[in-house]
């Protein structure tokens, strides 16, 4: 009985062996799955990463409506002191959201560096680049190496592209001289985007502001 039992434990134990084997299997194509997922995962990401010169995703926040005031908000520039949007009411304003890594946006500052020396400097119109959740250093460094005279603005938190609901850099909002926003372009902005941007803000300069305007008469 024994002898013949001994052959039957070997063969509990080979059934038991086949199971450990099935069970190994699935765990194996189960970690497989998992590593699958995750490099599909990385593979996103890379493909979103700014260094690709693609947007990275900055927010999921809703964009505010052109025809609607622009949001208000109060930074700091890289030397320390006190800026505001409002601080440019009277003027169309090109509000450009970048940062130093993002490579669509070292490409478009030469163009907007040349508006600016076109027609800022003191007069009607204004670039404002704000750099989004990066330190005074190397915001300081990248504005140098570029010779960038505009004003700059550190959202170092990214609470004001939160705001504005930028779904990547760069994000240009073109803004009137009433602080309405006419016209944004999510992406790099050159030439005639640049130019149609520029236009749309200065005629919303000369239209009357949706805070001021009066109700139709009744």
């Amino acid at each position: 009985m024994l002898s013949l039992g001994a052959p039957g434990i070997r063969w509990r134990g080979r059934r038991k062996m086949a199971r450990l084997r099935d069970a190994r299997v699935l765990r194996a194509a189960a970690v497989a799955a998992v590593v699958l997922v995750l490099a599909g995962l990385l593979l996103q990401r890379e493909v979103l990463a700014p260094d690709d010169g693609d947007a990275g995703v900055v927010s999921d926040g809703a964009r505010p409506a052109e025809g609607e005031l622009a949001p208000d908000f109060t930074l700091t520039t890289p030397e320390g002191e006190p800026i505001a949007l409002s601080d440019f009411r009277g003027k169309t304003v090109v509000l450009n959201f970048w940062a130093t890594w993002c490579p669509p946006c070292r490409a478009e500052m030469p163009e907007l560096q040349q508006v600016w020396e076109e027609r800022g400097e003191g007069r009607d119109l204004v670039v404002l680049a704000v750099d989004v959740e990066e330190g005074a250093d190397a915001v300081t460094e990248f504005v140098e190496n570029f010779g960038l005279t505009f004003p700059v603005a550190l959202d170092a938190d990214g609470s004001v592209a939160d705001r504005y609901g930028l779904p990547g850099l760069p994000s240009t909002f073109f803004i009137d001289a009433r602080g309405v926003l006419r016209s944004q372009v999510l992406g790099p902005v050159f030439g005639e985007l640049l130019e149609a941007g520029i236009a749309a803000a200065d005629a919303g300069g000369e239209a009357p502001s949706p805070t001021s305007a009066r109700p139709p008469a009744r």
